[in-house]
């Protein structure tokens, strides 16, 4: 029945999602085909067979059964019609006039996503303060291309391949759009500035680049598996694990712990935990899980976890809201043009199936 609620969510969200985008281009179509003098037999909501709907100025307004979107029908559209040759025609026009009606669609999509956008910086946006913040490496995940190429904690990442880096989102998006490539990465270490090449690994899930780079991050327990070894153990949701132990040796930093947990083998650790502000012994036995030693606990969870919001007046927000639009077309030709010259994967875009696993998310979180 889960599963079922699930699909649920994620086929009505989809629906509304792909519906209002559709809606509004063919709108924007519509609005201009009308102020040009254009007839417009016919403004659909959805298509198929028409459910129910009113005519008014010689345009049929309609619902009809599937709810995917909907169309625009103007009267001599296609050269296959029955032309009369009269104004209210669309061929009949000038280029300029179907060349407006054309891109008024597109017009249409930009305003939807600038407004949407406006609105939600009026409202307020909650981000991670770490996103704004100075890329200082803070923790570096063992065996990943970071660690491989020389980084060291307490390394500010100043430039990728020469382009300045500002804050931890700009240094995010440099690296997940160029999976599988070769970038020199700019660093200021104790006062000296040098230069680290590192190729960017690919996420196999997702297609997104990641070097194994974050800012500091803490060893408390987010999560425990049920049914694993840390779970029997008794160890606890918000734990922190100050100190492991394995035959005489001991870490206390996140990157050591990982690493000897994994040198472990199975053999059992000793752990102390902070819990309450109180020292807590245990020892636990890592199993393998999927290829690798684990307790059943998800730690290195981001120190940086506050968030500020985002808030502008009307005019801050507008301006806010077409300085992202334009960075994320940016973003989106660029990504485009790596899919051409074949230096990124095609999994870096979302499909409809994409949009509607994520529209699904969106809509189960309200």
């Amino acid at each position: 029945m889960e599963i079922l609620n699930g699909l649920g969510w994620t086929l009505g969200a989809f629906i509304l999602v792909i519906g209002i985008m559709i809606f509004v281009h063919e709108l924007g179509h519509h609005l201009m085909a009308k102020y040009l003098g254009i007839k417009v037999n016919v403004f659909s909501l959805g298509f198929g067979p028409r459910l129910f709907g009113f005519e008014m100025g010689g345009t049929d307004y309609r619902v009809s059964l599937l709810p995917l979107g909907g169309y625009v029908k103007m009267a001599g559209e296609h050269y296959d019609d029955e032309l009369r040759g009269t104004e209210d025609e669309f061929l009949s026009r000038p280029k300029k006039h179907r060349f407006a009606v054309a891109i008024a669609g597109p017009a249409m999509n930009i305003i939807l996503a600038v407004l949407l956008l406006s609105i939600n910086y009026m409202v307020g946006i909650q981000i991670p303060v770490y996103l704004t913040e100075a890329p200082v490496v803070g923790h570096i995940r063992s065996d990943s291309p970071a660690m491989e190429g020389g980084f060291q904690l307490g390394d500010r990442i100043l430039s990728i391949d020469g382009q300045s880096v500002e804050t931890w989102e700009e240094l995010n998006i440099a690296v997940a759009t160029r999976a599988n490539q070769t970038l020199r990465f700019t660093v200021e270490r104790a006062g000296d500035t040098l230069e680290i090449p590192v190729t960017v690994a690919e996420d196999p899930s997702t297609g997104a680049g990641y070097i194994g780079l974050s800012p500091t991050v803490t060893n408390v327990v987010s999560a425990v598996e049920p049914e694993s070894p840390a779970d029997a153990a008794g160890i606890q949701q918000g734990d922190e694990i100050v100190e492991i132990r394995l035959n005489g040796q001991s870490a206390t930093d996140l990157a050591r712990i990982l690493d000897l947990i994994q040198a472990s083998e199975g053999r059992p650790i000793e752990l102390t935990l902070k819990r309450d502000g109180t020292l807590v012994e245990k020892t636990v036995a890592p199993v393998e899980m999927d290829g690798r030693h684990r307790l059943g606990v998800v730690i290195g969870e981001l120190e940086p976890q506050e968030r500020r919001t985002e808030r502008y007046g009307v005019f801050g927000a507008l301006a806010k809201s077409i300085e992202k639009n334009y960075q994320l077309t940016q973003l989106t030709f660029r990504i485009v043009g790596q899919l051409i010259t074949g230096t990124t994967s095609m999994r870096a875009m979302s499909g409809p199936i994409e949009i509607a696993r994520v529209s699904g998310e969106a809509a189960s979180h309200g």
